[in-house]
């Protein structure tokens, strides 16, 4: 009787134990935790608190955990690489959309491609994102580029702010008749200066018909120093001409010191904020040229090395919904949704200054891989060299060559 009284007692035990195993268990679903990092701004910050709120929502057996990291986007990027080595990523991350490829070829990045595929987001932003036919990042936000004109400006110079110049030539003949000096010959007013503006080499390069780089096979060389890319340069030069080397004056064309600038979706919000009376349009290009206009964004990607690979990818599609995106947005968002149908639909409700630029988001060119390294530490030096006359365009662009062709080949080895 004692045996059966005690195994009755045992028996009892398991039980209680194995009901307190799964309570523990549901418990600690009930607090699973996902941990996103954010990168960029405090507004993109914010954005990223909108999503996680309304991630738990429909997911309320999920925390979702929005950590701000502190720094540039380089900054911001070296510190996720080392979290992934070091076998402690976030289970989501933040990234600079140009650097997703340069990320996947490394293998520290999870392939999207699946969990994403019936999501349409903007060209450039999935050209960005893709190698070998796979994605490696879902596009979170995008921008596209145009020509800004203030109206009072032309209005005052007697042009029309409401049509583009058509050409090149047209273009420098409205910054002549929009260039502006005081008594002491200092230049209080100029048309487009390229050199300058949110628009930089690359635009020009692109507006020339040339190229920052090519695909040969499974890799891809840089392309610096090819002949279109020299004409834009030296193009930019003849600029300096038409101001005749007088210093300007501080400021740009929010407070009227530039007439035009080739500028980014981004900065229209600012400039309707700031009371500045503006319209947008296209940047002219010579024959055999194109539309310059290129996009930019950022992306959400999953390390290859996070504790619960689906539970990321749920969440990193999550940020790519069209429904999402349009919710973050009109939540204080400062930057475009990267979503296709979000896009169009956001896009019908915003001031007619975006119109111009929306409509040129089709032919928007995608960034290549290592861009900070290209285009910000290595092409915006270049230009202005060549600007300030220390250079050749050809000894310009053939410096960055040899730069970057070394950067590539240890990328794709």
């Amino acid at each position: 009787m004692k045996v059966r009284n005690t195994r009755r007692r045992l028996f009892l035990i398991l039980v209680v134990a194995l009901g307190l195993s799964a309570g523990w268990a549901l418990a600690a679903s009930a607090a699973t935790t996902l941990t996103v990092w954010v990168g960029d701004s405090d507004a993109r910050y914010r954005e990223y608190l909108t999503v996680a709120r309304l991630f738990e929502e429909q997911n309320p057996d999920i925390k979702v955990d929005v950590q701000h990291q502190a720094g540039s986007q380089i900054e911001v990027m070296q510190k996720l690489m080392v979290a992934i080595a070091a076998g402690a990523p976030p289970d989501v991350s933040w990234m600079e959309g140009s650097a997703v490829i340069e990320y996947a070829l490394q293998g520290v990045l999870t392939d999207l491609t699946d969990v994403i595929s019936d999501i349409r987001f903007t060209p450039a932003d999935v050209v960005e994102m893709t190698w070998n036919g796979r994605m490696w990042g879902v596009p979170y936000h995008t921008a596209v580029r145009g020509l800004f004109k203030r109206i009072d400006l032309f209005e005052n110079t007697g042009l029309n702010p409401y049509v583009d110049p058509q050409t090149m030539e047209e273009m420098y003949a409205w910054s002549q008749k929009l260039t502006k000096a005081n008594d002491a010959n200092t230049l209080i007013q100029y048309g487009v200066v390229p050199w300058s503006g949110n628009w930089g080499p690359p635009g020009w390069i692109w507006t020339f018909g040339g190229q920052l780089i090519e695909t040969v096979g499974n890799q891809i060389v840089p392309t610096a120093d090819h002949p279109k890319n020299i004409e834009a340069f030296e193009w930019a030069r003849s600029y300096v001409e038409l101001y005749n080397r007088r210093p300007f004056v501080a400021g740009g064309f929010q407070s009227g010191g530039h007439a035009m600038t080739p500028g980014s979706s981004t900065q229209v919000a600012g400039f309707l904020d700031a009371g500045v009376q503006f319209t947008t349009g296209r940047v002219p290009h010579p024959p055999g040229g194109q539309n310059g206009t290129w996009g930019g964004g950022t992306a959400v990607v999953v390390p290859y090395n996070v504790p619960n690979p689906e539970l990321s990818k749920r969440l990193a599609r999550f940020f790519g919904e069209a429904e999402v995106q349009i919710e973050r947005y009109w939540n204080g968002g400062v930057a475009l949704p990267a979503n296709w149908e979000a896009l169009i639909k956001v896009g019908q409700s915003l001031p007619r200054e975006y119109g111009p630029l929306l409509e040129q988001f089709p032919e928007a060119r995608p960034r290549p891989p290592l861009w900070n390294e290209y285009y910000v530490s290595l092409l915006i030096p270049a230009l202005n060299q060549v600007v300030s006359g220390s250079v050749t365009p050809q000894q310009a662009l053939s410096n960055v060559q040899q730069i970057m062709k070394v950067r590539y080949a240890e990328l794709f080895q």
